[in-house]
């Protein structure tokens, strides 16, 4: 009678060991769940920069030949159609902004970059170009340097942007990556430099 007992097997060590399995498989779901959120929230950052960076490139690419045109500009009449297309420019500058603000979020040195001065830059410089030349005639000398000083500013931006990749849309590992802070915040402290030296 004492052998059939000592021959016996406890269950216990059977439910602990399915109790174990299901407790790792569930360890292993929690966290691949939060390392898919966590994931899915550097893709939306990366979006976010991606969108900032190439608003930003679009809006010196398309200010630089205004302000060649401004610059060229011969009279009131001519001037007129692209005081209006600088005042649809200013209201797309927001993107510059936008993308200063990401990269203060990532720079490893406190106050390296002040999305302030981008912000204060652009109203100053950008309003004052619309109030440039309303008068007949050409523009005199003082409004042809104000210009090509912010063109030479411009054309220093655009070449710092050109750094910028914005053949990644779509591609979800590129966006992602841009949420890491790489490459791209040294290229806003360029600009700032450009905009403040």
């Amino acid at each position: 009678m004492e052998q059939q007992q000592t021959g016996k097997r406890s269950i216990a060590l059977p439910i602990t060991l399915v109790i174990l399995v299901f407790s790792l498989i569930g360890n292993v779901f929690l966290y691949s769940q939060f390392l898919q959120h966590k994931q899915e929230n550097n893709f939306e950052a990366g979006q976010s920069i991606y969108e900032a960076g190439s608003e930003t490139k679009q809006f010196v690419e398309e200010l630089l030949p205004l302000l060649e045109a401004l610059k060229q500009s011969k009279g009131l009449e001519e001037r007129i159609s692209l005081n209006f297309e600088l005042g649809k420019m200013r209201a797309n500058s927001s993107s510059v902004i936008a993308f200063a603000e990401e990269a203060e979020r990532f720079s490893t040195e406190p106050q390296k970059i002040n999305a302030e001065l981008f912000s204060l830059f652009l109203e100053e410089k950008v309003s004052a170009l619309q109030t440039i030349g309303r008068h007949a005639g050409p523009l005199n000398d003082e409004e042809q340097a104000s210009i090509a000083e912010l063109k030479g500013i411009f054309e220093t931006m655009s070449g710092i942007l050109k750094n910028f990749n914005t053949n990644i849309e779509g591609n979800r590992i590129a966006i992602i990556r841009l949420s890491s802070g790489i490459d791209w915040p040294e290229l806003v402290e360029k600009l700032q430099q450009a905009i403040h030296p």
